[in-house]
């Protein structure tokens, strides 16, 4: 760090920002008073990951680079809770000197590194993070630390509020910490079964007498502000939940409500969303180098259409997301047609459509078209009239951006031909079409190397050598050997050839035949089959996700 040199000097000497930029923050810096690097990723100027870097390097501070899971609980225990949130920090590990190493996004005043020093008994080093990181480390501690313990002895009776808030809160907060993406509340015939899905799968956690049932999903009703009197008939709402009687540390979660009356009572159904203006990194989804830089290069054309598709539940709105935050800035118009809006984006306009008749995708995409956008995002092409208005869109100025429900990136053409576009209208507006799917990846704590099996890759159409392949074990920091989910990829780029085809309204697998013969492009599978090879996932997650 060169003496008394600032943040902001130094961005630009790094060619992080230009001179006119740091112009522009230091104006908004003495309005809103905040850090620079703060306002300067709010802004859509840097990345999180990318400011915590160059902080790093003007601060000298190393960053911590380490997988959360390796964080001992004995080691977050060193240092007190309050002062730990107080401080903002996380003690990490124990370097090899003995010294404490304290995650944290910034500097701290050396009277804070003296208190924590003295309390911890140990000397002090920091290690740099991301804010969200950071935040999201400590929620995980910390929380994990709260007893979900649920005693059915405490209830009074099926009316006692304070026990069903209790329940509800303890079942969320035990869902939050397993990281699990949905709640299903399931009455059954003589019990009340709840279930999280942690993974992409679905695993029974908790048992409750079935007296339970209609007390837990009215609670839920009430705060998702649904009819509670009404059982007759579906419902969809949607809440932010913070815990209120439980004294516990956790940031806020946004929910999507869903109930169904079934045979049984009502069925409730909770997505668990990411946090607003939640950071998605398109290079953290799993896209190899190569496909990343040309889907990125897609996303930086003047107008044409770039198509997600695959299967509910596929990831295909997080990649949205992630290159709606890519093309932020303050000289676009960005605006969103969604339903429902799952994760607002700053600097985006962001439109929810309606499940009645008060605005549909058509009615919505419509208006926008008066509103001068530059960038368009639909949330799904569900009729003809969207995907025509959307086509129409992409060839007048317009950069639109969209899902499509197919099983790979050929079929997208036919699929929009058979739902009545002209084929020269798709021709000439797609850019490319990005299929995808979710595969659970090894655990990095118990997973080991062996030799592939012979059935493996009699499965998968492998010939050659053998080669080595990773497996969990299983063990207590993940699920039958898998932790967490990435994605798998194919991505096909429209040309000169593929546009001949696409007019001359060529069948699927004729498509098919075309892509496959293309330098560079590679199928799911392929795509799987690499990642199986890397030790990242194993055969059996890619065959679950690309079997025809």
């Amino acid at each position: 760090m060169q003496p008394m040199e600032r943040f902001g000097e130094y961005l630009v000497r790094h060619n992080a920002i230009s001179r006119e930029a740091l112009s522009r923050l230091l104006v908004t810096q003495r309005l809103v008073r905040e850090k620079l690097g703060t306002i300067a990723v709010r802004e859509g100027l840097l990345s999180e990951e990318e400011m915590v870097g160059h902080l790093s390097g003007f601060l000298e501070i190393p960053l911590f680079k380490s997988e959360v899971d390796s964080i001992e609980r004995g080691i977050v225990n060193l240092l007190p809770k309050k002062m730990a949130l107080k401080a903002n920090v996380l003690p990490v590990r124990v370097g090899d000197g003995g010294e404490l190493i304290l995650a944290c996004s910034g500097p701290l005043p050396k009277s804070v590194l003296q208190t924590i020093s003295r309390i911890a008994k140990k000397q002090v080093r920091l290690a740099l993070t991301t804010p969200g990181k950071l935040k999201k480390m400590q929620n995980l501690f910390f929380s994990q630390a709260y007893d979900t313990t649920i005693d059915l002895r405490k209830r009074i009776d099926i009316e006692d509020s304070a026990f069903v808030i209790e329940l509800f809160e303890k079942i969320m907060v035990r869902a939050v910490n397993r990281n699990a993406s949905d709640i299903h509340v399931e009455p059954e015939r003589d019990e009340l079964v709840i279930r999280f899905r942690e993974d992409g799968v679905l695993r029974r956690t908790e048992t409750f007498p079935y007296d339970v049932s209609s007390s837990l999903v009215s609670r839920i009703k009430v705060i998702a502000g649904l009819d509670i009197a009404e059982r007759r008939k579906p419902q969809d709402g949607a809440f932010y939940f913070l815990p209120q009687a439980l004294d516990v540390e956790m940031d806020g979660v946004n929910v999507r409500v869903s109930i169904l009356p079934t045979v049984h009572g009502e069925k409730a159904v909770l997505r668990l969303l990411p946090p607003h203006d939640a950071v998605i990194e398109l290079g953290s989804l799993g896209m190899e180098a190569a496909m990343l830089a040309r889907f990125q290069e897609h996303l930086k054309a003047p107008h044409g259409i770039v198509l997600v598709t695959g299967p509910t539940g596929s990831g295909k709105s997080t990649t949205l997301y992630g290159a709606l935050q890519v093309l932020r800035s303050g000289t676009t118009n960005i605006t969103t047609i969604e339903d429902p809006v799952e994760l607002t984006v700053r600097g985006v306009n962001q439109t929810q459509v309606d499940s009645g008749e008060k605005i549909s995708f058509a009615a919505a995409l419509r208006a926008i078209l008066r509103q001068d956008p530059d960038i368009i995002m639909v949330g799904e092409i569900r009729d003809p009239e969207t995907l025509s208005i959307s086509l129409r869109a992409a060839i007048t100025g317009h950069l639109v951006l969209s899902t499509l429900h197919t099983n790979d990136a050929p079929s997208s053409f036919n699929r929009m031909v058979d739902m009545g576009a002209e084929p020269f209208l798709v021709a000439a507006s797609v850019r490319g079409v990005l299929a995808q799917r979710l595969v659970r990846m090894v655990c990095p704590h118990c997973g080991a190397w062996e030799p592939v099996s012979d059935t493996e890759r009699a499965m998968l159409g492998l010939e050659g050598e053998p080669f080595p392949v990773r497996r969990g074990r299983g063990c207590e920091r993940c699920h039958n050997g898998y932790r967490g989910r990435m994605g798998i990829f194919e991505l096909l780029s429209m040309d000169e050839d593929l546009q001949k085809l696409v007019m001359a309204k060529a069948s699927f697998e004729e498509i098919k035949h075309f892509a496959a013969s293309r330098k560079g492009f590679r199928t799911l599978r392929e795509d799987g089959i690499d990642k199986v090879k890397k030790g990242l996932t194993t055969a059996e997650e890619i065959l679950r996700v690309t079997m025809v």
